[in-house]
């Protein structure tokens, strides 16, 4: 029996397109290699790249580019849970 997430990690290469925008709605983690887990800001639309195993997100913050990287199978699970919202 398969989950959300796993039905939407199956589906994801045909479900999203290469690039798109996002609102983070809830709670959203990502993590530099060892370091502690940061929150994304709540309320902030983001621009996603598809790369082969993970999704890139940027935006500005105070006028400086920012990007972070979560796994594929991260990102769609944060979609299922309402954290994350596609916007376009």
């Amino acid at each position: 029996m398969s989950t959300k997430a796993q039905t939407a990690t199956e589906n994801s290469s045909t479900d999203l397109p290469n690039h798109f925008k996002i609102r983070i709605s809830g709670k959203v983690q990502h993590r530099v290699g060892d370091g502690v887990a940061e929150d994304l800001p709540i309320g902030q639309e983001m621009q996603v790249d598809v790369a082969i195993a993970s999704m890139v997100l940027s935006w500005e913050s105070e006028a400086q580019p920012i990007t972070v990287t979560l796994a594929r199978e991260e990102f769609l699970l944060y979609v299922d849970e309402g954290s994350i919202t596609v916007v376009s």
